[in-house]
């Protein structure tokens, strides 16, 4: 890893984070890594929020995995790895931008002991939830490792089964592997938060949950789901919601305000966990802030002295 630090561009959903990374990509000879979980699925340009890719600046993890892939931080911290290397050897700036504050933690600190899927148990302990419901999975977790259960809701099914994964695969409870991010960081990076009054990023959400339904993200939906997508790809934000009107159980009118819902509480989800990190410089966008002039003010900071130790 170079000398220098790898800027990251992070914040919530609808913040303006493409366009002010494009913005600043413009003005370093850069390229734009994407640390978003959903955009790198083909066929999801709408839901996912995905970047443009205008021919001046690369964008790299956008729109290149079908449906069926499967894609997580381990892969994405491979892949980041491998793009900052090779971006840096062409003598460009890389970027890292995205709101999967998950993805860049474990690139800035490493991913503990590797815990493979198994999907026999994945399949038993879903009976099992089904049965006896998630709180059951959530009191045995609790047993064998204390501290990941109480950072869980006993209903969030998915996180539940893939810390009892970790346990039964390594040995190790999954909160031994997240200690690990308290230690320093594994590569040189600075992280930029972008940050709005709950007020305008709930304007910005409205604005652009209209603007997908204007532009056919239903169609979008029908044809991703066609395609049998992977489990992972099927926890894109709002496709449920969309499956249901296409399956003709929801009408069609109340997708717009549940899909907004959805996405203001996913909002909130992403600032909560990027508070978790060590160091982030926070700047606060007003409304109507040009993105240019964001940019401007992102360059001016990455140019001072970090206030990290």
């Amino acid at each position: 890893m170079p000398d220098l630090p790898i800027p990251c561009l992070v914040g919530p959903t609808a913040c303006g984070k493409s366009e002010v990374a494009l913005a600043c990509a413009r003005a370093t000879q850069g390229e734009v890594i994407s640390c978003d979980a959903f955009a790198a699925y083909r066929g999801l340009r709408l839901l996912s929020a995905a970047p443009d890719a205008p021919a001046d600046v690369p964008h790299h993890l956008v729109g290149f995995l079908p449906p069926a892939g499967r894609w997580s931080a381990a892969d994405f911290m491979a892949e980041a790895d491998r793009l900052v290397a090779q971006v840096l050897a062409r003598g460009h700036q890389p970027w890292i931008v995205g709101g999967t504050a998950l993805y860049l933690r474990c690139w800035l600190k490493g991913m503990g002991p590797s815990a493979a899927r198994d999907e026999a148990l994945r399949a038993r302990l879903a009976a099992e939830s089904a049965l006896a419901g998630p709180a059951a999975l959530h009191a045995r977790l609790a047993a064998l490792d204390p501290a990941r259960a109480a950072q869980l809701h006993p209903h969030d099914e998915r996180r539940i089964v893939r810390a009892l994964e970790i346990i039964a695969s390594t040995g190790q409870p999954a909160s031994a592997s997240r200690a690990q991010w308290d230690a320093p960081d594994r590569v040189r990076a600075r992280v930029v938060g972008l940050r709005r009054t709950p007020e305008d990023l709930d304007q910005r959400i409205e604005a652009r949950t209209a603007q997908m339904l204007a532009q056919g993200v239903l169609e979008e939906a029908r044809a991703f789901l066609a395609c049998d997508p992977s489990p992972e790809a099927s926890k894109a934000l709002g496709l449920d919601l969309l499956r249901e009107v296409l399956d003709g159980t929801r009408p069609l009118a109340g997708v717009h305000p549940e899909l907004a819902r959805l996405t203001r509480r996913f909002a909130r989800r992403q600032m909560t966990f990027f508070r978790g990190f060590d160091a982030i410089e926070w700047l606060d966008i007003a409304a109507g802030e040009d993105a240019t002039a964001t940019a401007a003010r992102v360059l001016d900071l990455l140019a001072r002295p970090s206030l990290s130790p």
